[in-house]
């Protein structure tokens, strides 16, 4: 079956530095799943600019199958401008937790300071629109 997953995230640290706001956070998600040779990168959500609580719009969708474990790496970056993105907190969700949890949402306090949500839904398949013009 094919599933959603969206991203939040509460009282992040911030790593912007002293007189430059607050930092600018977007996630990297990556899945992890037993058996299969390497983690496979699924995307980065959009950044959004001087937040510590951003509620990411970006979904990522992909396959699971009831019963085999796999694990959802969340890395959470500070986007820089000049020079290196600055690592805010990292967690690991098993899905199969989050689709457990009551709402299929779950919180994992991250190191360093911050807390990120991660919600999981069953993705139903896009349809077809048609639409005519008449002139």
């Amino acid at each position: 079956m094919k599933v959603k997953l969206s991203l939040s995230a509460r009282q992040l640290p911030n790593v912007a530095g002293l007189g430059k706001g607050k930092s600018d956070p977007f996630a990297v998600v990556t899945k992890l799943a037993e058996g299969a040779s390497r983690p496979e990168v699924l995307g980065k959500t959009e950044v959004i600019k001087n937040t510590l609580k951003p509620d990411w719009t970006k979904v990522f969708v992909f396959d699971y199958q009831l019963g085999h474990p796999v694990h959802i790496a969340i890395s959470i970056y500070d986007e820089v401008r000049k020079g290196s993105n600055k690592l805010m907190g990292s967690a690991k969700f098993e899905l199969g937790a989050i689709l457990g949890a009551k709402g299929n949402i779950k919180a994992k306090k991250m190191k360093g300071g911050g807390t990120v949500f991660a919600h999981i839904e069953k993705y139903e398949g896009v349809g077809t629109l048609r639409l005519a013009m008449q002139g």
